[in-house]
Parts: structure tokens; sequence; C-alpha cells
């Protein structure tokens, strides 16, 4: 019943692994890159929307047929 080659899993220890504490999936320069990425594309992503719903806006404007939709822009 004894294995001699001692490849018998140890009760409440998994059986055979190669981990080291200090491993990482993803690279931290990889990891940054891809947060700043993912960063650029909300803000393009709000700044697009925006734009488009002051489109939305113009175009609503002129379907009704109204004389001036410009928006209006305040001096100060």
């Amino acid at each position: 019943m004894n294995d001699e080659s001692g490849d018998r899993a140890t009760p409440g220890k998994p059986a055979e692994q190669n981990y080291s504490g200090d491993w990482r999936p993803i690279p931290d320069r990889v990891l940054a890159v891809i947060v700043v990425i993912f960063a650029a594309a909300l803000v393009l992503g709000y700044l697009f929307l925006n734009k488009m719903v002051d489109i939305s806006t113009e175009e609503d404007c002129a379907l009704a047929r109204r004389a001036n939709c410009a928006p209006i822009e305040l001096n100060r």
C-alpha cells in the first residue's frame, strides 16, 4: 500500500503544485498599459456620447421646424 515514489498527496495538501509566491499572470507594465487604454476608451466614449446628444438635440429642433436651433452662447 505504501508508494515508494513519493507522488502520493498528503491529506489537506494539493497534489504536485509548481506554484511560486511571486508568480504574476500579467507583468506590471502590460497591466499599466491596459489600464491606460481602458481609461482613454472611457474618456473618449464619454466625449463621443456627449457629442451625439448635442447632435440629437439639434436634429430634434430642426425636425420640429424651429427657426433658431443654434446653441446660445453667453458672453461674460
